[in-house]
Formats: C-alpha cells, structure tokens, sequence
C-alpha cells in the first residue's frame, strides 16, 4: 500500500474516532480536533489525500454511528474541509518581468480562505439550524428547554431569577443568537484547525505551499457585497432573518481578523503595542462588543490603508504572518 493512501486512511479513521467520541458529549475538544487529521493529510499530502480522508472518516462514521451521523461527519468536517483544502493549494505560476511564467508560484490568498470559510460556515448555520427555526413556535420552544435543562437553572434553586417571563425573554436572545453563534464557532475550529495543520507539515517539511504571510490577511471587496445584504437581512422578522444572522456573524467574525491584521501590523515598532494587543484580545474575550470595533477597521482598511501607511512610515515589515 502506498504510503500517501496509508496516510489519508488512517487520518480519516482518527478523524471518524474524535467525531465519534465528541458525540458523547465527553469532550468539547475532541469535536473541535476532529478536522485537524484531514487537514494534516491534505495540507501534506494533497488534494487527493484529502478526499481519501475524507471518504474514509465518512464511511467509518457510517458503519460505527448510523446514516445520520456520516451525515452530520460530511456536513461539518469532510465536505466543507475538502473544499478548503482544495483552495489552500490552489497556486499559479508568477509571471516574470518579461510576462513569461516562471518557477515561482503564487498561492491563492488566505484572505480568500477566511472569506469562503465564512461563507461555508453562514450556509451550514441555515442548512442545520432550518428544519427546527422552520417552525419558529417550536424553534423557541426547543431553546427554552434547552435553557430549563441547561446547569443555569442549578443557579436559581428558588426560582426567583429564571422566572417564566425571564425565561422567556432570554430564549428569545438564544434563539436569535444561535444561528450566529454556531457560524462563529464553526469558523473559529475550522481556521483553528488549518492553522495548527499548516504549522504541522511546514515544521515537518512536508508542507506543499509557502506559509502565507497572515497580516497581510485581506478579504476581497467581493464579500463586502455578501455581507452587507446579510447584515441588513438579518433584522427582518422570522425565518429570513433568523438565517440571515449566521451568515452576517460569519463574516463580521472574518472581518473581525481582518482588523486584528491591522491592528497587528499598524502597531509594530510601538512602545504601547504589548498593553494595545492584549486590551484588544482580552476585550473581545470579555466583552465580546469591542469585536465590532475591530470588524469596523477591517472593514474600513481598503479605503484607510492603515497597512500601507505603516510601511511607508518606516515600520518594520509585517515579516512571516507571525504573532
């Protein structure tokens, strides 16, 4: 057996065995490490590798778990991260100054991955989360027992602070938050995750594409016109709204790195940088509102070019995509 198909298979069987062991609910990390085998393989061992994990996760989880579950493993993890993966080693040649191709090669942009990330993150958000808000009735009636089940109610033993009206209230908040939270984490543990892989195959040397320089990080306007329309959409009433919001959190959420970006290379060379950052990231760790801010600056940087003025200011270049 080739080695390169030995590989993809067993990255497939490790990623069927966390997905199927975070269905117990034993461990939120095992969930959130379950993509990471097939990003391994793919990021080291190409496009193909990818796929052959992928169907191998895929099958494993179907004879283990049931149809149901291989259907919730393609969703999540095999279908969208095969696709990633297929972006990530995209390239072209670089043309040369006499407008001949040459060896070098130009990969396609992390921005661009961030960007359909958020994409695939918004759509699955709709697709999960339809067949329950379909029935907006029901939709809120699930939360509220999700919330009656939750450990916040071993809070309130006497039922004076999770009365049926607060009860209430606060399930309105979930059930409209939900679509956005899940997209937000979903695009979290997916960037985590080729994250860690990419730093994995180029400290092992098998990585088939440069490491990309991540303050450069810029999403293309294209999304802006995704984005906007998702953000107005989603403070209509009902289902368009509710599904709207997990596409707008998505990409408010990449734009949210694309400021941090900035925010990164705009402070090199300053005293202040240390304390700037980590009121920054604590901030959006804490208080989740300064999130916006951040989103604001990278939304903002194409017209402000903050990036550009801080390298013709004399800054140090923005180097590797390092913190």
């Amino acid at each position: 057996m080739p080695t390169s198909l030995f590989i993809s298979m067993g990255s497939g069987l490790v990623a069927a065995a966390l997905f199927a062991a975070s269905t117990t609910g034993t461990s939120l990390l095992l969930a959130c490490l379950a993509p990471l085998p097939l990003c391994l393989a793919g990021l080291g061992w190409g496009r193909t590798a990818a796929l052959i994990s992928a169907f191998t996760g895929t099958l494993i989880v179907a004879l283990g778990l049931g149809l149901a579950a291989a259907t919730m493993f393609a969703a999540l993890v095999a279908v969208p991260f095969t696709l990633l993966i297929h972006l990530a080693l995209l390239s072209r040649p670089v043309p040369s100054a006499e407008g001949q191709p040459s060896a070098a090669l130009e990969w396609y942009p992390p921005g661009r991955i961030v960007g359909w990330a958020a994409i695939i993150a918004g759509l699955l958000a709709a697709i999960l989360l339809l067949p329950v808000a379909i029935d907006q009735d029901s939709y809120h009636q699930w939360i509220r027992e999700l919330l009656n089940q939750s450990a916040l109610k071993e809070l309130d033993r006497d039922g004076t602070l999770f009365t049926e009206e607060n009860l209430a209230n606060l399930s309105r908040v979930v059930a409209r938050a939900l679509p956005a939270a899940f997209a937000i984490s979903w695009l979290t543990i997916a960037l985590f995750d080729l994250w860690i892989a990419g730093l994995i195959v180029n400290a092992s040397g098998r990585a088939l594409r440069s490491w990309p320089d991540l303050h450069a990080l810029e999403l293309p306007n294209g999304f802006l016109l995704i984005f906007a329309p998702a953000l107005l959409l989603s403070f209509l009433p009902g289902l368009p709204g509710l599904l709207a919001t997990g596409l707008a959190g998505a990409l408010l959420f990449a734009y949210t790195l694309q400021g941090l970006a900035v925010i990164h290379v705009y402070s090199r060379g300053a005293s202040f940088r240390p304390f700037l950052l980590a009121a920054v990231y604590l901030g959006i760790l804490l208080l989740g509102w300064p999130a916006i801010i951040v989103a604001i600056i990278g939304l903002a940087e194409p017209s402000l070019n903050l990036r550009g003025r801080a390298s013709q200011g004399g800054r140090p270049p923005a180097g590797n995509g390092t913190i």
